[in-house]
């Protein structure tokens, strides 16, 4: 009962923090926020929030000091704003109800299992552990693979920390909190009625939940991630929806910031997502300046902040000699066993069985607009990063595919949700799906 209890408060203290900066704030019909729903204000609280632990942790800033200064943060904003505040905005309706509901459940299964992967065991909960205590961020050098982003195990750690620095897994109920809002964050795209979002939303975490993602692994937190990423950009193609544009990017540029810093692939994707969105979207001369301007501050940071800490990428993992100098028999095996692997994975993976006939059927079937487009390149890209990607890895390849594959696909899964949300959205009234007469972003 009393990790019950424990288990409640630390989800009541995450819904607090990520309530803040304007989740709270009462907003009319001029405001550049107002369309947005409250479940979107979390999401991007979430983005701003984890960017600012993302800077405290490279600045080496104590993670006491951290939070201090957020509700010293929190205060300001209230005292100078507490005419703005509406915190009947809040409403406990079914949505936000079920939401909650999901997470305290899969809090509960994360407290009950108490499982680590052995990846987890090996350095991911070290690195945790390591920031917990308060070491600095070059204290990583010690462990192995230091060169894996930290970003997933800081944030582990803070939510460990606080508010009762008590059990481990506290930390990681932070990542079913994401995890949660991030399905719930991309059903609201649906033309439906509240509780056929539910269902979609329910539908989404049978097919993809597992305790494995929620073992101290990362992935979880690109899918999470990437998906909420994909909301805002189906909100930027769907121009009745918000009107100002720029605050979209920089949504988008503050998601593909934290993607890139809670794996090595992280990188690949924020960049994927980004190349996608700036071809697809006819952007106007200033967003598109400002999208270039932000890809290219996510891209040298991070080269910047690995070569500071001398945390780059190990060369040893991969045979780039080898695959140059173009072993034709070599290639042709590894591009068998990937393909091979990558068959029986996809296979596997519901998401993938779900949203690919549909993409496929949309693709051939209606004119191409211009958010598919967007999910087909990034498909593209996608798979092509995964072939190269075990092209250029040391020769065990097929131990490698075995093992990792599942979880790499996985990472990215949730984005493609986007293809059952352009069919009913688009395409729905052909096939007699009761859609609402008008659709408008709800505000729960």
């Amino acid at each position: 009962m009393t990790e019950i209890i424990e288990i409640l408060i630390q989800i009541l203290f995450i819904l607090f923090i990520i309530s803040f900066p304007i989740t709270l704030l009462k907003t009319d019909s001029k405001s550049k926020i107002s369309a947005f729903s409250f479940i979107d204000k979390l999401s991007i609280n979430l983005i701003f929030l984890i960017n600012i632990l993302f800077f405290a942790s490279i600045l080496n800033i104590n993670s006491k000091y951290v939070l201090y200064l957020y509700f010293i943060f929190i205060i300001f904003l209230y005292f100078f704003n507490f005419r703005k505040f509406n915190f009947k905005s809040i409403k406990l309706d079914y949505y936000f109800l079920v939401l909650l509901s999901f997470i305290i459940l899969i809090s509960i299964d994360i407290a009950h299992e108490l499982y680590f992967a052995w990846d987890v065991q090996a350095h991911w909960f070290l690195k945790a552990l390591s920031f917990f205590q308060d070491q600095k961020l070059d204290n990583l050098k010690n462990f192995a693979f230091a060169d894996y982003p930290h970003l997933g195990t800081y944030i582990w750690s803070f939510f460990w920390k606080f508010p009762l620095n008590s059990f481990e897994y506290l930390g990681r109920i932070t990542y079913a909190f994401i995890y949660v809002l991030s399905i719930f964050s991309i059903t609201e795209c649906l033309k439906a009625h509240v509780y056929e979002k539910i269902i979609f939303a329910i539908l989404l975490i049978s097919l993809t939940y597992s305790y494995e993602i929620f073992s101290g692994l990362q992935d979880v937190l690109l899918f999470s991630l990437i998906l909420i990423t994909a909301k805002f950009a189906y909100y930027f193609f769907e121009k009745k929806l918000v009107s100002n544009r720029l605050q979209l990017i920089l949504i988008l540029l503050g998601a593909a910031n934290i993607i890139c810093w809670v794996k090595n692939e992280g990188i690949f994707y924020a960049l994927f997502l980004l190349f996608c969105f700036f071809i697809t979207s006819n952007l106007i001369l200033k967003n598109k300046i400002a999208l270039i301007t932000g890809s290219l501050i996510i891209v040298s940071l991070r080269i910047f902040i690995f070569n500071f800490y001398d945390t780059g990428l190990n060369p040893s993992h991969f045979e780039f000699e080898k695959t140059l100098n173009f072993e034709f028999l070599l290639i042709l095996e590894k591009i068998k066993i990937i393909t091979f692997y990558l068959i029986i994975y996809l296979t596997q993976n519901p998401i993938y069985l779900l949203t690919m006939p549909v993409l496929i059927y949309i693709t051939f079937k209606y004119p191409l607009k211009n958010i598919t487009k967007f999910v087909i390149y990034f498909l593209i890209l996608n798979f092509s990063f995964i072939y190269l990607t075990y092209l250029f890895m040391h020769s065990e390849t097929e131990l490698l595919a075995r093992f990792s594959m599942k979880r790499v696909i996985f990472q990215t899964s949730g984005f493609y949700f986007l293809a059952i949300i352009i069919l009913i959205n688009n395409y729905g009234h052909l096939f007699n799906i009761k859609l609402l007469s008008k659709y408008k972003i709800k505000k729960y």
